[in-house]
């Protein structure tokens, strides 16, 4: 056990070396890490993340793939306090690509917390969200508006509030969407659920 976070840091390391063969490698360890050492992995589950979000834009796509699928597993069985902690602070970039993904990631934790837990956590993100809602990209504001939306059919009303930091037409977009979701999802819109 000693060993573990040497070892870590080392695989980690690999993921940057120019030979893809050896960062596919790299990936393939990962997963059995994630897999079979879920305690160990945990603390050190922000820096993963970290590295692995930047691996997802490798520009080789079996290695791009792998990552994301190592960073699902993250976000899917990992603490979900410890990976926002993670990405949250990773919301604040220039670079489109690692947004978007990041905010894929946002929406992906969102839907492991309770209405309590997500409520909490609102102030620690929403500000970067509000942000990248203003960004150049169409890419960036749609995946903003998912996010949104998902944390809106998970508080209903009770969000209408936090959502004081967008303009009117942002506004719009999304209630029209939280209320088309939720209306194919569970037949009824937001508007009629009298909470």
């Amino acid at each position: 056990m000693q060993y573990f976070n040497q070892i870590l840091t080392a695989v980690l390391e690999v993921l940057d070396d120019s030979d893809s063969s050896i960062r596919e490698l790299a990936l393939s360890l990962i997963v059995e890490m994630l897999k079979n050492q879920k305690d160990a992995m945990e603390d050190s589950v922000e820096i993963v993340i970290e590295k692995l979000l930047h691996v997802t834009k490798d520009i080789v796509p079996k290695v791009s793939n792998e990552a994301e699928h190592c960073l699902n597993t993250v976000l899917s069985q990992y603490d979900p306090f410890r990976c926002l902690s993670g990405i949250v602070p990773l919301l604040v970039t220039e670079d489109e690509k690692t947004l978007v993904i990041c905010l894929n990631c946002l929406t992906k934790l969102v839907g492991r917390l309770s209405q309590d837990e997500l409520v909490a956590q609102l102030p620690s993100f929403l500000p970067a969200l509000f942000e990248a809602f203003g960004n150049q990209s169409a890419d960036v504001r749609k995946t903003v508006v998912f996010c949104l939306v998902d944390i809106y059919i998970m508080l209903g009303k009770a969000f209408l509030p936090h959502l004081e930091g967008l303009n009117s037409t942002q506004l719009r977009l999304v209630t029209i969407y939280a209320n088309r979701i939720s209306q194919a999802r569970t037949g009824t819109p937001i508007d009629a659920n009298h909470d």
